[in-house]
Parts: C-alpha cells; sequence; structure tokens
C-alpha cells in the first residue's frame, strides 16, 4: 500500500484487529489541536500515513509511520502541514 491507496480514516478512535502485510491507513486531515487515535491489533505492522503534503514527526512530506502489532499510536495535529505522533510501549 501507499499513500494514495491507504485506508482513509474518518474517526478520531481507530482500532484495527486485522491488518494483512503491507497494509496501510491514512490520518484525515485535521486541525491543530485535532487528536486521531490508531491501535493495531492485527497480525502485521500497520504504516499510517499523514495527509496529503503533510509529515509525521521527522519523517520526510508523506512518509508513512510504521504501527507495530499489539501498539497504539496517539496523532496529533500541530499544524495544517505536522503532525506528531506518540507510540504506546
Amino acid at each position: 500500500t501507499n499513500q494514495a491507496t491507504a485506508y482513509a480514516l474518518t474517526a478520531a478512535d481507530n482500532e484495527f484487529t486485522t491488518v494483512a502485510a503491507s497494509a496501510g491507513a491514512i490520518l484525515y486531515a485535521g486541525t491543530p489541536g485535532d487528536t486521531q487515535y490508531v491501535y493495531n491489533g492485527g497480525a502485521n505492522a500497520l504504516k499510517v500515513y499523514p495527509p496529503i503534503s503533510s509529515q509525521i514527526n521527522s519523517l520526510g512530506t508523506n512518509a508513512g509511520a510504521l504501527i507495530p502489532t499489539a501498539t497504539a499510536c496517539v496523532f496529533k495535529c500541530m499544524s495544517s502541514t505536522r503532525w506528531i505522533g506518540i507510540l504506546s510501549r
């Protein structure tokens, strides 16, 4: 999967119970202060992409963050093009 074919998230709270190999999801275009939660309960890692032309943490523009199995990530919208992601461990 890539950013263009990733599953579009529409809710603030998102739980994946089945994750195919190379599966991905894309955050919705938020406004500063928005928070999206993603939990990966599947058997494979999940790649979460920022909205188009945006960035998560220090990853490049449009690059996805990898969420391991049995892990959650909180994504916080800091600006129209910048998100931070905080993994649970």
